[in-house]
């Protein structure tokens, strides 16, 4: 009798489960990881000093999905207060290296005073993307 209680009980457990996916993204300055998030992420500001950026680093994103779309290209587009074309990089792959040079970004806070970034994230069948994509993280620059 306690056997069959016992396996009704785990029945019953293992059907109200049920699975859950989740979205992540890394964060890396050139090869160099300096923030993970997902989904459930509260923080999503990296600060980065202007004194230790070189001209010639990047902010490489990677976003990964367990449910990929197989024929959509994956961009990632930074937005902020500037009046020039917005940075953004596209990818085939899911997971795809996203690259946007630093120095870009150092200009545009140069130009135009913005100090934050907005790293902005889509998924799309074509290579076009809106400024409505997920927000990924906050660059600030100080």
């Amino acid at each position: 009798m306690n056997k069959l209680f016992l396996l009704l009980v785990f029945l019953m457990i293992s059907l109200s489960g049920f699975c859950d996916t989740l979205d992540y993204w890394h964060v890396y300055v050139n090869h160099k990881l300096i923030a993970k998030f997902n989904e459930g992420s509260q923080d999503l500001i990296i600060k980065i000093k202007k004194s230790k950026i070189k001209s010639t680093d990047s902010i490489i994103v990677r976003y990964g999905t367990d449910h990929p779309c197989s024929d959509c290209y994956y961009a990632l587009v930074v937005s902020a207060d500037f009046k020039r074309k917005e940075p953004g990089a596209i990818t085939k792959g899911n997971f795809g290296k996203l690259t946007i040079a630093l120095k870009e970004l150092i200009d545009i806070q140069k130009t135009d005073g913005t100090t934050r970034f907005y790293f902005n994230y889509c998924e799309r069948r074509k290579a076009v993307c809106n400024k409505n994509g997920r927000l990924l993280f906050i660059l600030s620059i100080i």
